[in-house]
C-alpha cells in the first residue's frame, strides 16, 4: 500500500535527520566534538543553518541525539556479545562483555569520547530523557552481575557498607532506571568506569611509552574483577 503524504513526509523528516547525524559524526571524526559546527555540518550537506534547525532546533538537541545514539551502539555491542552464550558462566559472559566494550570503544572513539569524554562545549547535559538511553548501555553488565550472585559468586551485601546517603541514592537509581538489587547496581557502575578508565588513557594516548597498546593491561584488569566479584 502507498504511503499517504504524512508518511511520506515523516519517513523525510526522519531520513534528513538522519543524514545530519552521519554528517555531524564525520565532522566530529575529522575535527574533535569540542568543534562540532551546525553551520559547518549544514555547509557540507548543501543545507542552509535555517533549514538545518528545522531538524535540530539547536545545537543542544544534535548533540543530544548523537549521544542517544551512541549509548545505543555501545548497548547493542554489548548485548550482541552474550545473546549467543545465554548458557555460558557469569565469568565467561563478563570476559566477554570486557572483550565487546573494548573492541567497540577502539572501533567508535567518537561515540566512546562523546559518551565519556570531556563535554561538548554549549552541551547543558544530560536532561532526564537520556537516562533511559544511558541506563541501557548497562543492562548486559547489570544481568551478569547478577547471574553471579544468582549462582552464589557473589555475596551481598558489598563490604564496606554505604553510608545512608549512597544507599539512598543507590536505591532510586534502582528503582527509577535498574529495578535491581542497588548492591549489583553499584558493582557493576563501578567495573564500568574502571574498564572505561582503562579505555581513556588508551585512546587518549596517556599510556606510558612503554606499553604498545592498553590491550595487556586491561586483560589483566579484567581478571581482577572477576577474581573480586568471585571473593
Amino acid at each position: 500500500m502507498p504511503m499517504d503524504r504524512e508518511s511520506r513526509r515523516e519517513k523525510k523528516q526522519l531520513d534528513t535527520q538522519e543524514e545530519i547525524k552521519t554528517a555531524a559524526w564525520r565532522y566530529i571524526a575529522q575535527h574533535g566534538a569540542a568543534s562540532l559546527s551546525l553551520r559547518a555540518v549544514a555547509a557540507s550537506l548543501g543545507l542552509s543553518a535555517p533549514a538545518l534547525y528545522r531538524y535540530f532546533p539547536s545545537k543542544n538537541h544534535l548533540v543530544l541525539a548523537l549521544i542517544q545514539d551512541a549509548f545505543l551502539s555501545l548497548r547493542d555491542a554489548l548485548e550482541a556479545s552474550i545473546s549467543s552464550i545465554p548458557q555460558a558462566s557469569w565469568d565467561i559472559q563478563l570476559r566477554r562483555l570486557g572483550h565487546a566494550y573494548r573492541d567497540w570503544a577502539i572501533a567508535q572513539p567518537e561515540s566512546f569520547f562523546l559518551i565519556f569524554g570531556n563535554p561538548v562545549p554549549g552541551y547543558l547535559g544530560p536532561p532526564d530523557e537520556l537516562l533511559p538511553v544511558a541506563g541501557q548501555s548497562l543492562r548486559a553488565l547489570v544481568q551478569v552481575i547478577r547471574k553471579a550472585s544468582t549462582v552464589g559468586a557473589l555475596r551481598l551485601p558489598l563490604s564496606p557498607a554505604p553510608n545512608l546517603r549512597l544507599q539512598t541514592s543507590l536505591r532510586a537509581w534502582s528503582d527509577a532506571i535498574h529495578k535491581t538489587d542497588s548492591e549489583i547496581l553499584y558493582l557493576a557502575f563501578i567495573i564500568a568506569t574502571r574498564v572505561q578508565g582503562l579505555m581513556l588513557a588508551e585512546l587518549g594516548r596517556q599510556l606510558p611509552p612503554f606499553f604498545p597498546d592498553g590491550s595487556d593491561l586491561f586483560e589483566r584488569e579484567l581478571e581482577r574483577i572477576i577474581l573480586e566479584v568471585r571473593a
